[in-house]
């Protein structure tokens, strides 16, 4: 598809196909903290334009494996709610900033094909807790979720307040990528996972930090994505998030109990994005091309053309065939010839 067709569905216009993309990562394990010495920065520029030229999507999420964790001014140990305490704004030109322009740079330039580019931009309560648990990179993050959980309410105002200089430096990452060339964002939020954290916490302080973000990315974008984020089982509250003013939306339907046609709904009729399952145990990593193309067709047949595109749940794994990713993209793309779609 080409890029104003592609733009037709961001924009919940007629569809006459119905877009695909997914992704996933590059490297063994995108928390390992990337620089420009330890090859995940040669990495994801590597392998994006060999991707994107393998799998052809619709539209390109581009990968930043490595700078999920944010880099602390200030701070020595973030779990250390003494040191926590003592954290200040990372510098404008801060390589955590330089090194993500680089690389979007480096990353556009090297595109063969001109399609809709999103750029990744995480949410201060993912990128803090992550950074509770990055002296163990291999360990199960849903750890990271108990540790947030322990340290706020032992100090619930040292933690808002790390979350908010957060907050700002992620405006900051926001602008950068925006002046990097990206025409939006897929911006990744994930309620934390500890019954500890419950509505008040997300309503007080999670959705007023998200909605700051959300409103530096609206200020250039009307295209960008809402990634209500279900990797490793983890869930969500979907009714929380309907205010959140992204005008397409993610989130793991397998896990969170609304199919796409429920979550159009929901999200009274904003534009939803996804539907396949992101696990070994998915169609699409599994299944066979029959299977794959019937799951489509049964996807669009509930959710409709208008305001669809199909996609995973959250990244796919790494080893996902890519010919597995052809046939569903191209079983999305032959369902209006298949099934003649008409506009009124």
């Amino acid at each position: 598809m080409n890029k104003e067709e592609v733009l037709k569905a961001f924009r919940n216009e007629n569809e006459e196909s119905v877009p695909f993309s997914t992704w996933y990562h590059f490297t063994p394990n995108e928390h390992i903290e990337a620089t420009k010495e330890n090859g995940m920065f040669d990495t994801d520029l590597a392998r994006e334009p060999k991707f994107v030229d393998d799998v052809q999507p619709d539209f390109i999420k581009l990968m930043n494996d490595g700078y999920f964790t944010y880099s602390y001014n200030g701070v020595d140990d973030p779990k250390n709610l003494a040191s926590l305490a003592n954290i200040q704004p990372i510098s404008d030109n801060h390589p955590w900033l330089k090194e993500q322009y680089q690389l979007i740079t480096a990353q556009l330039k090297a595109l063969t094909r001109s399609t809709v580019v999103l750029s990744n931009v995480f949410s201060a309560i993912s990128l803090f807790k992550w950074s509770l648990v990055v002296d163990k990179p291999d360990e199960d993050l849903s750890n990271a979720d108990t540790v947030f959980a322990d340290l706020y309410t032992k100090d619930p105002e040292t933690v808002k307040h790390a979350l908010f200089v957060i907050n700002n430096d992620i405006k900051k990452q926001i602008n950068i990528q925006r002046d990097a060339g990206v025409d939006g964002v897929l911006f990744s939020t994930q309620e934390i996972q500890d019954d500890r954290i419950d509505e008040k916490f997300f309503n007080e302080v999670q959705k007023k930090l998200d909605a700051e973000l959300i409103a530096e990315i609206n200020k250039y974008s009307d295209i960008s994505i809402l990634h209500v984020c279900g990797f490793g089982s983890a869930t969500n509250h979907l009714p929380w998030f309907v205010d959140y003013k992204l005008p397409v939306v993610n989130w793991a339907t397998r896990i969170d109990g609304y199919t796409l046609g429920e979550g159009k709904k929901l999200f009274k009729d904003k534009v939803v994005f996804g539907g396949l399952g992101n696990t070994t145990d998915d169609i699409l990593y599994k299944g066979s091309q029959q299977e794959i193309e019937t799951e489509i067709t049964r996807l669009i047949d509930e959710a409709g053309t208008q305001g669809v595109i199909i996609g995973a749940d959250c990244t796919v794994p790494r080893d996902t065939p890519t010919e597995h990713l052809k046939w569903a993209a191209a079983a999305a793309h032959n369902y209006g010839k298949q099934n003649q779609i008409v506009h009124s």
